[in-house]
């Protein structure tokens, strides 16, 4: 355990103070890398739900709109609607969502 004090203080540059007495730590954060999402996974996690290959991709706008959609969709499914439309929203959910991981990988922007 590095930390046996009684006070954690925020530090301005991004750091974190632990102290205990006179001992003081400083442990540097460091920024996480750039997100490269993958395309397998943007795949499957739009196929487990609509929407969520999206937001792994960090398009949140547009798998919100999709997460909303599908929902709606399902409901509708339960209300004798057919459900054809469904599976086919589904499906061109989880080709948008491959889609555009596979265009980010490769460097062309959607």
């Amino acid at each position: 355990m590095l930390c046996k004090g009684n006070y954690i203080l925020l530090h301005d540059d991004g750091g974190v103070i632990l102290t205990y007495e006179e001992e003081k730590y400083v442990i540097e954060v460091e920024e996480d890398e750039e997100h490269k999402p993958l395309p397998w996974k943007s795949a499957l996690y739009s196929l487990i739900f609509p929407g969520l290959g999206q937001m792994y991709n960090g398009d949140f706008s547009r798998g919100s709109y999709y997460f909303v959609i599908a929902f709606i969709l399902i409901v509708a499914a339960y209300l004798l609607f057919p459900i054809l439309i469904l599976g086919i929203f589904w499906l061109y959910n989880v080709y948008q969502a491959f889609n555009f991981a596979r265009n980010y990988q490769t460097g062309t922007k959607n």
